[in-house]
């Protein structure tokens, strides 16, 4: 049974994720990787304390030192772990999840998050019947590196040529201390919402939605903001709202990231992820570039092998050259660089999108061969042009619509990703996807 998911480990707190369970798998990194300093970040959530010293404990009972970030956005502890040569670091978060979940993700030595391989030598140690633990211990130690992060993003955008303004909606996670300082510093008039961190969410759920951000929609419209920014629960995600208050999809994110990179280049490679949306692929052509797709929650495991210059998912971007992970207060500062340079994309921003995409979550369980057979006869009629099963399965349609089935890697829900040009053929899809899964779930009740 394999111990991680899509994005490390997460359960429930004190139900399906316990101390002494992070405290083991902290234990058998340590073992699998050796002796040296394993880095341990932590985000607001209340279980998240606990977790951290937990793995603390477990990296200095292999007979390692632990230094401990403190409380800092995920992004921050991968940085870290690069810049103080830690063997692996652990960041303590559930990240969107909602607020009883816990979890755990882990980065090399790079700040990469870490590749199946990785994980597979972690899950061999932990079947080990073996002592793991050293008689001398290792120590632990506090390393504050929030200010070199910012200082380090402040310096690679500034002189930024038009001061923005623009709201920033934290969720009530630690990128506030991060993405509204990196703005203010770089010019620009920022106003922040949900600002204070608490384990509770008060404001919304940490996972960034349109059914979550209505209210912040309203403050970005209200204020004469410029554009909105809203990040999860531990700010590797990013979600943009537009000045009339609309929220953008999150293929606009990765466009504008993208055209804030891709400068004068007249070629490169770029990685998406399979439920990324077409609109992206279409620039990506449109600027001469070769596009890669990928697994979900794995980019950044093709960005050495294809030699690109940029990898993103929905709501999450890789940049190599700032770092090996996804950081959603990169994008903050990276599109409002690029914005205040180009006022066009700002245009961009304000239109109407070619593709409409939608995403639905539904807590069932299906096996995967046999819904691909139910498929396959349900969406006939819409003339299939391809079936692929890179990442649970998708199908793809004569018009270049698409629907795609996949078992969430975080929680016991199956995710439906659909996208079409045509707005009617959108709703058909989802309809049909949907009712397909309720029939997968009666059956197991019958």
């Amino acid at each position: 049974m394999r111990v991680f998911g899509t994005a490390g480990i997460r359960g429930v707190f004190n139900s399906t994720q316990i101390p002494e369970q992070v405290c083991d798998v902290a234990l058998s990194s340590a073992f699998a990787f050796g002796k040296g300093v394993y880095g341990v970040g932590w985000d607001g959530r209340k279980s998240s304390q606990v977790l951290a010293r937990a793995a603390a404990a477990g990296a200095c009972a292999a007979g390692s030192n632990a230094k401990l970030f403190g409380m800092v956005p995920t992004p921050v502890t991968a940085y870290a772990t690069r810049e103080g040569g830690c063997k692996l670091g652990f960041s303590v978060t559930a990240s969107h999840n909602p607020p009883e979940y816990s979890g755990v993700k882990m980065f090399d030595s790079r700040g990469m998050e870490l590749s199946r391989e990785y994980e597979d030598r972690i899950e061999r140690v932990m079947t080990v019947q073996v002592n793991k633990c050293v008689r001398n211990f290792g120590v632990i130690t506090y390393s504050d590196y929030l200010d070199q992060y910012v200082r380090s993003m402040v310096a690679r955008f500034q002189g930024s040529a038009m001061a923005m303004k623009v709201v920033v909606d934290c969720a009530n996670g630690p990128g506030v201390l991060v993405t509204p300082r990196v703005l203010q510093e770089l010019g620009h008039d920022v106003i922040t919402v949900n600002g204070q961190v608490s384990w509770r969410f008060p404001a919304h759920l940490p996972e960034p939605t349109p059914q979550t951000l209505t209210d912040t929609a309203a403050i970005v419209a209200g204020s004469g903001a410029d554009l909105g920014f809203v990040h999860d629960g531990d700010a590797d995600r990013l979600v943009m709202i537009n000045a009339a208050g609309r929220i953008l999809p999150d293929s606009m994110v990765s466009i504008i990231a993208l055209r804030g990179l891709v400068g004068s280049r007249g070629s490169g490679t770029i990685v998406l992820s399979e439920n990324t949306s077409s609109a992206v692929e279409e620039e990506a052509v449109r600027l001469g570039l070769r596009v890669v797709r990928s697994r979900i929650g794995k980019t950044f495991a093709e960005i050495e092998k294809e030699c690109a210059f940029f990898a993103t998912e929905p709501s999450k971007v890789v940049n190599p050259e700032w770092g090996m992970w996804e950081d959603g207060m990169f994008c903050a500062a990276l599109i409002t660089n690029s914005i205040a340079r180009n006022a066009e994309l700002l245009d961009l921003a304000n239109s109407e999108p070619s593709w409409h995409y939608k995403q639905v979550n539904m807590s069932v369980s299906v096996d995967f061969g046999k819904l691909v057979r139910e498929a396959e006869a349900v969406f006939g009629e819409f003339g299939i042009s391809e079936v692929r099963r890179l990442d649970g399965v998708k199908l793809i349609f004569k018009d270049q619509s698409w629907i795609m089935f996949r078992a969430s890697g975080t929680e016991p829900k199956v995710r439906i990703y659909c996208e079409s040009r045509d707005p009617v053929r959108l709703g058909q899809l989802l309809e049909r996807g949907t009712r397909l899964l309720e029939e997968f779930s009666l059956q197991r009740v019958r």
